[in-house]
């Protein structure tokens, strides 16, 4: 199994310096309980990451971000940076230990939080670089530490690589971006001797306070659980799994293997955005449609259906590091000899739906079908689908965010995830699939057919979608 990633930009070498916190026994002391407990994400991952190490597993739930600043590190500049950025962030300074009740969450105040330079013995060659930073988040960025997040560089002389891993009970896509790109700034500033300002970031309790009234809250009239509901029956009441043979037995886990396509160019993507200027798709609706078509071309598949994770943020909480997303189905039919084009409005809808359901907690919903039976839970987690548009991001022009990799640790897996991000010269697929002959060939065959819809899309070309005789890959 190969625990490294696939890097978007390539990093540099040199020595290695660490932040740590200058006492993590003071930090860890004053950490005190809060009344709110866990998100139901939180909840989800503490749970998983206890049973892994009942059994001995090494610890893979984090998510890390790497990437190079320009420039000779000023290593007091960063110290400073890393203590601001942490002092602003509650959840930063979470923990989860466990209790005879299970897991609490736990905060240390932020004066209790200070981080100095740590320099270590090591030199590295920049091809080493990413096995190290993964080897230190895996070991010390863990749910029931303090700090559960590591930070660290590089250090080439002009250049130098940085990097922040988090457990990931702290974190998602978009804040590891924003993170980034707040950690640049407060630097520079530092370094620079400007004075820093920065947004309001609001509260990660209130957050799950939030989210636990909205469950407390929910009516089981809600016609959104109707709607799940209705797409759960047309799929024998489950969240199915990707259609296509990965070389596993029905519930086998296997080492995960990461893979990493660049899809379409700048130049597609301008021309996919010309044709949906008049309205009726999105680029997410067009990018669903490719996946659609591509199962229906390859396996016959006639109604599509996968789970995705979608941002929670609002005004009061853009600004927030933390775990705030959701999950929820992108399901529609496709209908025979349909147009690719007929198919991305469809698609488009689906999205659409999909964020509203959005608004409901996933976790509340499922129990609810679950209890009158039109839901049948099946171990582990689903197939899932992720977009974002790198854009949108605040900050999505600095040099540190365009050489940004994002990544979670890799595991085992018993299906074939998959991130799709919209840059702004490119769009990518990231994926972890499991690490066997059968499931690499089932996923080319897949992003081969996904590629052809989508750059069929961009030359103007309407073609129906249909299934190919010559080509089966399927369960």
């Amino acid at each position: 199994m190969s625990r490294v990633p696939i890097l978007r930009a390539p990093l540099v070498g040199g020595s290695t310096v660490e932040w740590r916190l200058a006492d993590p026994d003071r930090a860890e002391a004053e950490a005190v309980r809060t009344t709110e407990g866990l998100s139901f994400l939180q909840q989800d991952h503490v749970r998983a990451c206890l049973e892994k190490r009942e059994r001995g597993a090494p610890h893979t739930g984090t998510a890390t971000s790497v990437t190079v600043f320009d420039g000779p590190l000023d290593r007091d500049a960063m110290a400073t940076a890393l203590t601001l950025f942490t002092r602003r962030h509650e959840e930063l300074r979470a923990m989860y230990p466990t209790d005879e009740h299970g897991p609490f969450r736990a905060v240390t105040p932020a004066e209790a939080t200070r981080y100095v330079t740590v320099e270590t013995d090591d030199t590295l060659t920049a091809d080493e670089v990413i096995g190290y930073i993964v080897d230190r988040v895996g070991s010390k960025a863990v749910f029931d530490r303090m700090p559960g997040i590591v930070f660290g560089a590089v250090d080439e002389g002009d250049r130098f690589t940085f990097y922040a891993g988090c457990d990931h009970s702290h974190t998602d896509g978009f804040s590891q971006f924003m993170g980034a790109a707040e950690i640049a700034r407060l630097y520079r500033a530092l370094r620079d001797g400007r004075e820093t300002e920065e947004q309001p970031t609001g509260l990660f309790s209130d957050y799950i306070r939030a989210e636990s009234e909205l469950a407390r809250t929910v009516d089981p009239a809600d016609p959104r659980i109707a709607t799940w509901r209705e797409i759960l029956s047309e799929h024998d009441r489950r969240v199915p799994p990707l259609p296509f043979d990965l070389g596993l037995a029905d519930g086998e886990l296997a080492p995960a293997k990461p893979i990493r396509r660049i899809l379409i160019d700048a130049e597609a993507l301008t021309a996919i955005d010309a044709r949906r200027a008049g309205g009726g798709t999105s680029m997410a609706g067009v990018l669903y449609a490719a996946l659609a078509a591509a199962q229906h071309e390859l396996l016959g598949v006639d109604r599509f259906f996968t789970a995705t994770v979608l941002s929670t943020r609002t005004a009061e909480t853009a600004n927030m590091q933390g775990w705030l997303c959701n999950f929820a189905p992108v399901a529609f039919p496709i209908p025979p000899e349909a147009t690719f084009g007929e198919l991305a409005v469809s698609a488009t809808s689906a999205v659409a739906r999909a964020r509203d359901l959005s608004g409901l907690p996933v976790h509340v919903v499922l129990a609810l079908l679950a209890g009158e039976g039109a839901y049948i839970p099946e171990p582990g987690s689903p197939q899932m689908v992720s977009y974002i548009d790198f854009r949108r991001i605040p900050g999505s022009d600095d040099p540190v965010l365009q050489q940004l990799t994002g990544f979670q640790a890799i595991g085992e897996t018993k299906n074939a995830n998959t991130w799709f991000t919209r840059y702004p010269d490119h769009l990518t697929v990231t994926g972890h699939i499991p690490d066997n002959p059968t499931a690499r060939k089932s996923f080319d065959l897949y992003l081969d057919s996904v590629e052809r819809w989508i750059s069929s899309y961009a030359e103007g070309d309407e073609r129906k979608v249909r299934t190919s005789p010559s080509v089966q890959v399927g369960t």
